[in-house]
């Protein structure tokens, strides 16, 4: 005979529900973590990429900075009198010789040159300072264009010179 306490325990063990098997949990598991470990690793590649490009774009700066010091330094040692015929764009000699260095297309160019000079051509101008009949404030401007730049950048050094 069956006593009363035997049969409630059956039938609590009855209405209980089963659990699930855990055997699947574990591939789920895994799966979310190869998803989370592949957002990573997409995320820090495009940051690569951009990275890269912001190098890029900072040697360019750095070396249309470079010209314009350089074109300035040319003037520093020139004499006064002759600075207007000798630098200012586009006829100045001074000047073509300059610009053809910044060019990466041309034969004589420089150790950093920069790209997409030739399609946006350096200016160099130069004015009289008021009250100051010697000293000239010389404005340099150098344009490039990055492969795949939209667009094309510019360097602008202004700079004042007397004797």
């Amino acid at each position: 005979m069956v006593s009363m306490k035997n049969r409630r325990n059956r039938r609590s063990a009855r209405a209980m529900p089963r659990l699930a098997s855990p055997r699947g949990i574990v591939l789920i598991d895994a799966l979310i973590a190869v998803v989370i470990f592949s957002i990573g690793i997409v995320g820090m590649v495009s940051l690569l990429g951009t990275a890269s490009k912001l190098s890029g774009d900072a040697q360019y700066r750095t070396n249309a900075a470079m010209f314009a010091d350089q074109v300035v330094s040319l003037m520093w040692t020139d004499a006064t009198a002759s600075l207007v015929n000798d630098f200012s764009s586009p006829g100045g000699a001074q000047f073509k010789l300059w610009s053809q260095t910044i060019d990466c297309a041309s034969p004589t160019r420089g150790t950093g040159c920069l790209p997409g000079s030739a399609s946006y051509p350096p200016t160099i101008k130069i004015t009289a300072v008021p009250n100051s009949p010697s000293d000239f404030l010389v404005t340099v401007t150098v344009n490039w264009r990055a492969p795949n730049d939209l667009g094309p950048h510019n360097y602008v050094s202004t700079t004042q010179i007397g004797p």
